[in-house]
This record gives structure tokens, sequence and C-alpha cells, in this order.
């Protein structure tokens, strides 16, 4: 806003006397009424001190606001720097919890891994067991027996029920309990990581809670240009004094008028309230001048008395804009210094935060580091069971195929039975044959020369041949080696030959 007071006049510095009782000079006249108008609307401007004063209460504020703020500023960012890298240090310790709580996890998860493959092929073993039916024969009990079969409720018809499933079911629940316990721990710790987690993230949030970013936080952090502010605060400050000194000087000007006008004492004393004149300044200050003054002093006094009286309320108006805009310019100095505040404020909220943090870090690192020890006790539990699960699979493996190759002896038997039955017939049949042949020949020489040799020339002459027979030694019975289908014999016969050849390849 430019200067609107720069017609206001100053102050005559000499003045004569002028003739008593005019008011009109060369091409200037003003009624005493007008006068009296224009030392009212003088006196009425002259409260626009009021907005000067504030001007400088203003000012000051400006100043000690900017001064406090930039200690404020520089407090806040010192105790940023510290908090980040209190921060930093913070996320380190809490990388390295996570490093070793994930370590343990995959540990967790690679023998959890191992022990469903492990409880997989046990369970495939088990199923195998139930799958593989006793075959019928070698049920059947030896002859002689008082039953030729075992009841039928004591019946063992797989090979699952020649086991006991007791330790089968002690290893699984020993395994999962020791699961459930390490799960337990684990979610502990995942509880405890997350926690520390949220409590930075909290800080985090309190301290980008007003702020996006971190340029966000640094503009901020300043004005856009307070050098500039100043300059305007104090270029408004002393204008709006000067304007108040030029109305000052109109008032004073129009005291001179009057007393310089006849009949203006006396006018002013009778329109004029005590009230409306400034303090310090009565009636009886309008009886008369106090210099003498020329007509043409006097007619230049009016000239630019009339000019200025048009433009007091314009002068009145710009002290007032140049005062709201001080308050606008001092509004922004506040609204940065209250967001300057507002980001000490959060950072000593996070602060606060951080030592709570820290307080509680120890119990997180003893949680990750009791995991760690935890995790050892229940994993040689669990290795133990998978131990004992595999021992019962390489024994109900070992089972599997030794019911294959009993299968494969029992058909062996039967087969080296029947060779020996064949055999045994073979050789009887040519024993009776060479017996019949014997006895023939034996006969036929007593009737061909019997006749002419004494009889005790050869005491065994007339005997009959020796006859031979077999005898079983043993009574084992014949349902001690059975007869099996084909079919079972030969797919025994290939399982034994591809484990056979399987441990070749080893």
């Amino acid at each position: 806003m430019q200067q609107s007071t720069a017609s206001l006049p100053s102050r005559h510095s000499s003045r004569r006397p002028s003739p008593a009782g005019s008011a009109k000079s060369t091409g200037v006249e003003v009624s005493i009424e007008t006068l009296i108008s224009w030392l009212v609307a003088a006196k009425r401007s002259l409260s626009s001190i009021h907005h000067v004063h504030q001007a400088t209460t203003l000012l000051t504020e400006a100043r000690l606001t900017i001064e406090t703020t930039t200690a404020l500023i520089a407090r806040t960012k010192y105790l940023r720097r510290s908090l980040y890298s209190q921060l930093k240090i913070l996320r380190g310790v809490q990388y390295e919890l996570e490093g070793g709580a994930h370590t343990v996890k995959q540990e967790i998860y690679a023998i959890a891994k191992e022990l469903e493959r492990t409880n997989r092929k046990l369970q495939d073993d088990i199923e195998l067991l139930k799958q593989t039916r006793v075959e019928e024969g070698f049920k059947l009990r030896r002859q002689g027996d008082e039953a030729s079969a075992t009841p039928e409720h004591e019946q063992k018809n797989t090979l699952h029920d020649f086991v006991d499933d007791k330790p089968v079911e002690v290893l699984r629940q020993t395994a999962q309990a020791a699961q459930a316990s390490v799960e337990a721990a684990r979610s502990s710790i995942d509880a405890s990581i997350r926690s520390l987690e949220d409590d930075l993230q909290s800080i985090n949030e309190v301290l980008a809670d007003r702020t996006a970013t971190s340029s966000s936080t640094k503009s901020d952090l300043r004005p856009p240009n307070v050098p500039r502010l100043l300059r305007l605060l104090e270029r408004n400050a002393h204008d709006m004094a000067q304007s108040l000194e030029s109305l000052v000087q109109h008032f004073d000007s129009c005291v001179d008028a009057i007393k310089h006008t006849e009949g203006g004492g006396a006018a002013v004393a009778k329109n004029v309230n005590a009230e409306d004149l400034p303090e310090g300044v009565d009636v009886e200050a309008f009886e008369g001048p106090t210099q003498s003054m020329t007509e043409e002093e006097r007619a230049d006094m009016l000239r630019v008395l009339k000019t200025d009286a048009d433009q007091v309320e314009d002068v009145v108006a710009e002290i007032q804009d140049r005062g709201a805009e001080m308050e606008a310019q001092v509004e922004r100095i506040m609204t940065w210094r209250e967001s300057c505040g507002t980001s000490y404020r959060d950072v000593a909220a996070a602060l606060k935060l951080l030592e709570k943090v820290g307080d509680r870090l120890p119990s997180h690192m003893a949680e990750v580091t009791q995991l760690s020890s935890h995790w050892i006790g229940e994993r040689a539990k669990i290795e133990d069971c998978m131990g004992g699960m595999e021992e019962l699979c390489q024994w109900y493996e070992n089972f599997l195929a030794a019911y294959d190759g009993m299968v494969v002896e029992a058909a062996r038997r039967r087969m080296v039975r029947k060779r020996m039955e064949q055999l045994v017939q073979e050789v009887q049949t040519e024993l009776d044959q060479m017996y019949e042949d014997d006895l023939g020949e034996r006969e036929r020489f007593r009737s061909e020369k019997g006749g002419y040799l004494p009889s005790d020339i050869w005491h065994g002459l007339n005997s009959l041949p020796a006859q031979f027979g077999f005898q079983r030694l043993n009574d084992e019975g014949l349902d001690s080696v059975p007869e099996l289908p084909k079919e079972v014999i030969t797919n025994a016969l290939k399982r034994v030959k591809a484990a056979q050849k399987e441990v070749d390849e080893r």
C-alpha cells in the first residue's frame, strides 16, 4: 500500500498575524463550520494511534517469536538427529532379533518337513502291513492238533495284527508335544518382535503425523522468507507511524486555522465538547492566534488543509489496512511457530516412546535367546522321535521283506518236498520192479536147476529177495509246507529280487 499522506501538511515554522474575523483569502474560502468538522474528523482520526501501538507490539512480538522459534528449530533438529540415530540402532537390533528368530524358524520348518516325511513313510509302512494279508495256508495248525485252525476271533489276518501300535503312538505324541511347545515359543517371540516393530512404527507415526516426508518436515521448520516478513513488518510499522504523524500535523493545522479565523474559538466552545478534543487540548487553546500570519500564508494553509481533509479517511483506512496486514504477517509467523512447536512436541513424544522401547528391549532379546535354548532341547526330542520312527520303519520294512521271503521259502520248500516225493516214488517203483524181476529169476532158477542141487548145499538158495521201502523220519504233517497261490509267490519273488538289487546297487 502506497503512502497516501504525502500531501498532509507539516507545521509552519513561522507565521505572521492575519486579519482577525476573516475566513477567506485569495481564491480560498472556508466556513468556520467546515473547519470545525475538519477538526472533529482530525481528532477522530487520531484514534488510529492504537493501531500504531499495536503495530509496535506486533513487530516486537514477531521479532521475539522469530528468535525463540529459531532456537526451537535448532533444538528440534538436534533432537531429531539424535532420535533417528537411536532409531537406526534399534532397527539394527530388531533385524538381528528377526534374523535369530528367522534362523530358528527355518530349522523348525526343515525339521517339521523331515518329521512329516518320516511320519508319512511310517504311515505308508503301516498301511502296507494292514494291506498285506496272511495267506490261509500259514494259518493252518499241524496235523494232530485239537483244532485245524485258530478260532476266528483270535485269527491274525494281516501283518499289522502282529505288531504293537503303542510305540508308534508314543513317538507321535512326543513329537507333537515338542512341536506344540516350539510353536508356542515361536508365537511368543513373533509377538515380541511384532511388539518391537509396533513400538518403532509408532515412533515413526508420531514423527510423520503432520508431515508426510522428511523433506516436508524440513520445509515446515522454516518460513518461506523470514527476512522478507520482517522487512514488511518494519516498513508497515514505519509507514503507520508516519501516517499517524501526518494526522497529528493535520489536527494541529486545523487548530491553527481555527485560531486564525475570526470567531473560531467561540465556535469551538459552542460546538465542540471537551471529550471530542485530544488529551491536553481544551477549548481555551483556540482563543486567538499565537503567531501572526500573512494572507498568503493563511491561504496556502487553508488550501493544503482542504486537500488533506479529503484524505483523512483514506489515511485512517490505510493505517487500518496496514495494521491488518501486519496481523496477517504475524499470524503467518505464529502459524510457523505453532508448526515448529508441534514438530518439537512430536520429537519430544517420540523420545519418550523411544525410552519406553529401550526399557523393553532387554526382554525382547531375552525372549529370542530363550527361544534358541528352548529349541535346542525340543529339537533333540523331535530328532529322537524321528530316529524311533525310522527304526520302526526299518523294522516294518524288514517284516514285510521277511514275509515275502517266507512266501518264497514256503514255495521253495514245497518244491523241494515235491521233488523228494517224486524221487522217492521213482526209486520205489524201480526197487519194486527189481524185486519182481529178482523174484522171477529165482523162481526160474529153482525150476530149472533146483532139482539137481541138494538142499543143504546153500542155505539161502530158496530164500526170497530183499524188499526195500521208504519211511518219513519226522511227522510234521503236510500242512507244515502250505501250498500258496502261484500269483502270491510270483509277486513276493519280484519284491525280493528288487530289494536285493537295490542292496547290490548301494
